[in-house]
């Protein structure tokens, strides 16, 4: 550059100093942000970023990026993801991303039990099916299995062990009289008054209730054997999405992304190997996971959703569960 062009630009400088001008305001993202999910986390560091101002959606309509609890309502028509619309979210092994580019995976959740440390417990339940057993009737806390991700869940259990299996488990489980609560920080607050000795949730909970005063111990579930079920979360953009959400999908693709999120959301699972993770968290890749089709958890999902809505009394003893 020459002196000339040099002073020019310092002259430019300066007034625009003097005139107070600013930045260009960051580019609107319309984002729907999942139940459980930290929507305002996600808006803080999406601007400090310099990738886009979160406004926040109430629904899918309203959106034009989705932040979903895992793949299966990421790949939900109403959210209608096209192929190829997310941005390679370089540096996360292929199981868990989607192989048609209709989502991003940002980090994992995965399905816990927590445990009460003073409870008297008569076995140590280290699976999901020692939920069933009769030592622990009336002792087992959890959000009812048609909200939240527990389609979700159930489908993963149906695709890994076949329907049979997976309806024994809800039959026993819902036989066995657990305490229900409208939330999962519910499950948490149960155990810690004594109101129930074992919670099934996610780690984020888990990690909130190992953090607290209760100090609840985290067990992944079945580590010895097929392995939890451990569902990356989901951004998917939807047609029509403006600048700002693009700009925001492609940051959050990053590597640099995704050591943010994790570091500020306890029990969000980091999918790359080499992101820190805090004291008590595991990464992904450390885990026994069960392995699954992202389309066809979306498939069984939307089947289970809709037979769950009777769970737990529709399957009870002399109820046929709904199909």
């Amino acid at each position: 550059m020459t002196l000339r062009a040099l002073a020019l630009a310092a002259v430019a400088g300066v007034s625009a100093l003097a005139c107070g001008s600013r930045a260009p305001p960051l580019p609107e993202a319309r984002v729907h942000v999942a139940p459980g999910l930290p929507a305002g986390v996600l808006a803080e560091l999406a601007a400090r970023a310099g990738a886009a101002r979160v406004v926040a959606a109430g629904s899918f309509a309203d959106a034009e990026l989705v932040w979903a609890l895992d793949p299966a309502a990421a790949l939900a028509p109403e959210v209608g993801a096209e192929p190829g619309s997310a941005p390679d979210a370089a540096g996360v092994p292929p199981r868990w991303k989607d192989g048609r580019g209709r989502f991003l995976p940002l980090g994992a959740r995965a399905h816990v039990l927590l445990r009460a440390p003073r409870a008297a417990l008569q076995l140590e339940p280290a699976n999901l099916r020692d939920l069933t057993d009769a030592r622990l009737r009336g002792r087992v806390a959890l959000v009812p299995l048609g909200r939240g991700g527990g389609p979700a869940l159930v489908a993963a259990l149906v695709l890994a062990y076949g329907e049979a299996s997976a309806g024994r488990f809800l039959r026993l489980l819902a036989r066995n009289a657990p305490v229900l609560v409208e939330r999962e920080d519910e499950v948490r607050a149960r155990l810690a008054s004594g109101a129930a000795d074992v919670g099934l949730a996610t780690s984020l909970e888990g990690a909130a209730g190992a953090a607290s005063a209760a100090a609840l111990e985290v067990v992944y579930p079945d580590q010895g054997g097929s392995g939890a079920v451990v569902l990356p979360t989901a951004i998917a953009l939807r047609p029509g999405a403006g600048e700002g959400a693009r700009r925001l999908a492609e940051w959050l693709a990053t590597p640099d992304a995704e050591r943010l999120v994790v570091a500020r959301v306890p029990g969000l699972l980091p999918l790359r190997p080499e992101v820190p993770v805090p004291v008590g968290v595991e990464p992904a890749s450390n885990l026994v996971a069960l392995p699954l089709s992202w389309d066809e958890l979306a498939v069984q999902s939307a089947r289970e959703a809709a037979r769950l809505e009777r769970w737990p009394e529709g399957f009870t003893d002399g109820a046929r569960p709904p199909r």
